[in-house]
């Protein structure tokens, strides 16, 4: 049985990459950029995009668009002293490198639930839920 579960697990953490591998290609580079995008009222996804510089690739200069879709998006500080979360504007995470992702994802409840935390340097996190997509826009 233990050995179910340990497999399980292991499916579902190459699920995870395969399905977000444009998160997977942004791990630990610096964000450049954001938008968010001001969705309409007959709209029930929000939409930011941010831009990543390559730091991973022979060509500095180059940098690439994500675009997150997804039902809420809010963007987070921490503060591990004071135990605190204060929301922030997407502004902040400029100059911060993207550390990690964490993804919870339950087909079990009728529709998929998705719960996704991108963390940031200096505890800066923005936080997904719902249905999300999440995609590559272009590169430069």
């Amino acid at each position: 049985m233990v050995n179910n579960m340990i497999e399980e697990l292991e499916l579902s953490e190459e699920w995870v990459e395969d399905t977000w591998k444009e998160l997977e290609q942004a791990r630990g580079e610096k964000l450049i950029k954001g938008t968010k995008k001001r969705s309409k009222k007959s709209d029930d996804l929000e939409e930011i995009i941010i831009t990543f510089e390559d730091t991973d690739g022979l060509d500095l200069e180059e940098i690439y668009q994500i675009s997150i879709k997804a039902n809420n998006i809010v963007i987070d500080k921490h503060d591990n002293k004071k135990g605190t979360v204060k929301s922030v504007g997407l502004a902040q995470l400029k100059g911060k490198r993207f550390l990690e992702y964490i993804a919870y994802h339950d087909d079990n409840l009728g529709e998929p639930i998705l719960q996704l935390t991108m963390a940031f340097e200096k505890g800066y996190s923005i936080e997904i839920a719902g249905s999300a997509i999440i995609q590559q826009l272009k590169s430069k």
